[in-house]
């Protein structure tokens, strides 16, 4: 009984960064207000970059996905840039206390979740879809590739940075000041994180719900954020890089299909994923 009431009180600690700021209704409203306004902007401001991205990123494989990866990373860096000063300014707490218990940003650790995610992601797609993978390598550029990991890495990075810091930091600690029960915390937190994802279809909702409640738990267990934020960087950049085509993807018609092969390897891979975390990883 003693040892699960200190796992209780370990999981809190992160959970109880709350405290260190102001936690009126009205002061998220406002921080998610501002969060769709930096969307807002951030779509305004690509409409005028378009043409310019477009003459320096021409048509073709190379320029396309240096373009997507552009466009995405800015968008999403000035919504994470309105969440960050509406957050400390309605808040009125520093942004570390999302990231966690630590004042400083564990690269280390975001590396580990890059690396460690990323193999077990690429082998359940080369199970999955083996053939896009034989066509990547037919088609496959080294200096290309290079150039697109460099990019990608940080502008992808700078989007699932911001998911994580939104859902599994900001919305986590905001659920726990009225949901007590983790089970609970969990599961809506992966909801929510599905609910974003619809759009892609079932499958999407699915994967993303999952995934949503597995980083949760991580975050919950190492009481930062930083392993699942390089986790969900090689998520998405392996998906862009090898698997699919990312512009593609985006304007894709919802689809009430679901794969429920790679879906059950996707869990498998997340429950190692998961137990590795919990044995291994500090």
């Amino acid at each position: 009984m003693q040892k699960t009431n200190q796992g209780r009180e370990e999981i809190n600690t992160y959970l109880e960064n709350t405290k260190k700021g102001k936690n009126n209704w009205w002061r998220y409203a406002l921080t998610i207000l501002s969060v769709i306004v930096g969307f807002i902007v951030g779509n305004r401001i690509l409409t005028f970059i378009k043409p310019t991205l477009k003459s320096i990123f021409p048509d073709g494989n190379l320029g396309k996905e240096l373009g997507t990866f552009i466009i995405i990373g800015t968008i999403f860096g000035i919504a994470l840039i309105a969440f960050i000063i509406a957050f400390k300014k309605f808040h009125q707490r520093p942004i570390s206390s999302l990231i966690g218990i630590q004042k400083k940003f564990n690269f280390v650790l975001y590396i580990k979740g890059f690396v460690l995610w990323g193999i077990l992601f690429f082998l359940v797609n080369l199970i999955t879809d083996y053939s896009i993978f034989v066509n990547f390598i037919v088609n496959f550029n080294l200096n290309n590739f290079i150039l697109l990991i460099i990019v990608g890495f940080v502008f992808i990075g700078i989007q699932s940075f911001f998911e994580e810091l939104l859902i599994r930091g900001y919305i986590i600690q905001g659920f726990s000041l009225k949901i007590k029960s983790i089970l609970i915390l969990v599961i809506s937190n992966g909801l929510i994180f599905s609910i974003m994802h619809f759009g892609y279809g079932l499958g999407s909702f699915l994967y993303s719900f999952i995934f949503g409640v597995f980083f949760a738990i991580i975050v919950l267990k190492q009481k930062q954020i930083e392993f699942v934020a390089g986790a969900h960087n090689a998520n998405n950049l392996m998906l862009s890089l090898v698997f699919i085509d990312l512009g593609d993807a985006i304007n894709k018609e919802f689809s009430w299909s679901v794969n429920w092969a790679s879906l059950s390897l996707e869990i498998l891979a997340l429950i190692i994923l998961t137990v590795i975390v919990y044995r291994f990883i500090k």
